[in-house]
């Protein structure tokens, strides 16, 4: 999913991703759906199963990028600010990390000057759309967050 910002120039980016079919699993794409409906002047959201090299050339346009994906580790809404991974192998596969990307649009010649990734807590990742009552919170929880975050670039 591709949304154009609506003041015609995207000043920051918000990157949902997971697998829709895993039950909590698909709270980084729900949270970019419902950031594109808000529809926010000077944002672009991208809306991936997983990260690919290939975001790097839309994070490398912007000022702010925010990754939003679903985590086990976290048991709470973590907000944390990310920068640029260190050169790993030569050879890339087919799906990489925030850090990775940030790499590689610094490579490109463009760095945003603000990148977060957002982790929102999941537990259930059975086979399903039903989210979890905790992830739903962290949902809208996370939604809010990046609505100020991108505000405030």
């Amino acid at each position: 999913m591709r949304s154009s910002p609506k003041s015609g120039v995207a000043n920051s980016l918000v990157v949902g991703y997971g697998n829709d079919l895993r039950g909590d699993d698909r709270a980084g794409r729900l949270v970019a759906s419902l950031i594109e409906e808000t529809d926010l002047p000077g944002v672009h959201v991208l809306s991936q199963s997983q990260l690919t090299p290939e975001i790097s050339l839309e994070i490398a346009k912007v000022d702010l990028v925010v990754f939003v994906d679903a985590s086990v580790e976290t048991a709470t809404l973590d907000i944390s600010a990310v920068g640029p991974g260190v050169a790993g192998p030569t050879t890339m596969s087919h799906h990489a990390d925030p850090a990775t990307l940030l790499r590689l649009a610094r490579d490109l010649g463009k760095m945003p000057n603000e990148a977060y990734v957002v982790s929102i807590p999941a537990s259930n990742l059975d086979l399903g759309f039903n989210l979890s009552p905790k992830t739903a919170r962290a949902v809208d929880e996370a939604v809010g967050a990046i609505v100020e975050l991108v505000r405030g670039s």
